[in-house]
């Protein structure tokens, strides 16, 4: 019987364990509480604006692209125009 007892968990704290003392709220406090509530970005937010910044520099990259493709096609068909009418003039 005795080592059923004396196994079982103690339901008293230890000696010289201290309970830390509760501090009261201030009214200010909640409203600082809430007031951090409501100006903080919440995470999904913040983890959103991250895939609209990517999707924001890969479309503006795509456009880049495209305007490099078009003024390389209208430099070549700007050359090939001068080539011929230099070749025209010539004969």
């Amino acid at each position: 019987m005795e080592e059923g007892t004396s196994k079982a968990i103690p339901l008293r704290r230890a000696r010289g364990a201290r309970v830390p003392a509760v501090q009261a709220r201030r009214w200010v406090d909640g409203f600082r509480a809430g007031a951090r509530l409501a100006l903080t970005p919440p995470r999904q937010l913040w983890l959103a604006s991250l895939g609209g910044t990517a999707l924001t520099v890969r479309g503006a990259h795509a456009a880049w692209s495209r305007l490099v493709e078009e003024g390389a096609a209208a430099e070549a068909w700007l050359r090939g125009l001068s080539t011929r009418t230099t070749s025209d003039a010539e004969p």
